[in-house]
C-alpha cells in the first residue's frame, strides 16, 4: 500500500513499518532487531523514507532517536495505515493470523507503566489476544515454569541467564509522610507474605544490625503494604518508583541499606516467538530513557 503525494512520490507501507519499528524500539539497531533485518538495511529504509518526504523524521542522539516535527506529523498516518493493513489481513484470513500471549506484571506497575505498554502493544498487534496477570510477582517464576505464563516482568532474587534486565532501581525503606514509625522500638514492619524473597532479605538485614523489630502487618498485595505504611502503622520496603502520595523514603543510615533491585523479563520455554518478541521489545522500551513514544 502506498500514499501518493502531490510531487509524484509515494509513501510505501513497508517504509512506514520500518519508521514505526525504529520509533518504538528507540533506535535504528533496536528497530532492526524487531524487524529481523540488518541495521544497515533499516538505515537505508529510513533514509529512503526521509528522501521521499523531503524532511528529516528522526533526531539522532546518544540515547537513540526521537521524532522531529515532521516525524510527529507522519506518526498518526503511519499508525493508521499499518493498523488498517494488519486488520484487513486478519479479516481476510478469517482470524487465522491471531495470536495469544499470557503476560504477568507486578501490580505496583499496574497504574503507572502498564497502560502505555498495553496501548503500544495493541497498536503493534491489533490481532493478538492478551491475557494479563497483574498481581504478586513472587508467583511468576512458578507460573512460567508450568507454562501458565508466556512472559513475565518481575524482580527475582537472582538474575538467570535467560532473563533480560529492563530496569534497575533502588529498593527503599518507606515511611508515612505524616508519622514517624521508624522511631518506634521495636521497629514495626509491614512486609509481603512469606512467598516474597524480599521479606527474608529485610529480616536478615535487620537481624544482623541487631535492631529490635516486629512484623505487625503482612499482605499479599502492594496496596496493603502501602496502606499500612501511609497510616503510620509500620515501615516497609518498596521499589522507589512504587512510592505514592502519603509515602516517603527514609533517610540513608536510618535503617540497613537495601541496595538495588533488578526488574527483568523472563519468557517461558513454550512462549510463541513473534508476539512474545514484540511485547518484550515494547516493555523494554517503556523502561528505557524517554519511555514509549507518545500515542
Amino acid at each position: 500500500m502506498s500514499l501518493i503525494d502531490r510531487r509524484g512520490g509515494h509513501l510505501d507501507s513497508d517504509l512506514l513499518r520500518t519508521f514505526l519499528a525504529v520509533l518504538e524500539a528507540g533506535s535504528v539497531s533496536g528497530g532492526a532487531t524487531r524487524l529481523l533485518r540488518t541495521q544497515s538495511a533499516v538505515s537505508l529504509q529510513v533514509q529512503k523514507l526521509e528522501d521521499t518526504v523531503g524532511q528529516r523524521l528522526f533526531r539522532r542522539h546518544g540515547r537513540g532517536v526521537s521524532l522531529t516535527a515532521a516525524g510527529e506529523q507522519l506518526l498518526p498516518v503511519a499508525r493508521r495505515v499499518v493498523d488498517t493493513l494488519d486488520r484487513t489481513m486478519t479479516a481476510l484470513r478469517g482470524g487465522q493470523g491471531a495470536s495469544e500471549i499470557r503476560f504477568g506484571v507486578p501490580e505496583e506497575y499496574g497504574d503507572t507503566m502498564l497502560p502505555g505498554i498495553l496501548a503500544a502493544f495493541t497498536r503493534r498487534r491489533p490481532d493478538a489476544r492478551l491475557f494479563l496477570r497483574c498481581g504478586s510477582s513472587a508467583e511468576f517464576p512458578r507460573m512460567l515454569a508450568a507454562g501458565d505464563l508466556d512472559l513475565a516482568l518481575h524482580s527475582p532474587e537472582q538474575v538467570s541467564a535467560g532473563d533480560r534486565i529492563v530496569h534497575r532501581e533502588a529498593a527503599v525503606w518507606a515511611g508515612s509522610v505524616l508519622h514517624d514509625a521508624e522511631g518506634r522500638r521495636p521497629l514495626p514492619l509491614a512486609l509481603f507474605d512469606k512467598s516474597c524473597w524480599w521479606r527474608e532479605r529485610c529480616l536478615d538485614l535487620l537481624g544482623r544490625s541487631e535492631l529490635d523489630h516486629r512484623v505487625v502487618c503482612t499482605s499479599e498485595s502492594v496496596a496493603g503494604i502501602r496502606a499500612a505504611i501511609a497510616a503510620g502503622v509500620a515501615v516497609g520496603v518498596l521499589p522507589r518508583s512504587a512510592l505514592t502520595d502519603g509515602l516517603r523514603p527514609l533517610a540513608d543510615g536510618v535503617l540497613p541499606a537495601l541496595g538495588d533491585t533488578d526488574l527483568v523479563l523472563t519468557r517461558s520455554a513454550g512462549a510463541p516467538a513473534g508476539v512474545t518478541d514484540q511485547l518484550a521489545a515494547i516493555v523494554s522500551a517503556a523502561f528505557a530513557p524517554g519511555g514509549l513514544p507518545r500515542a
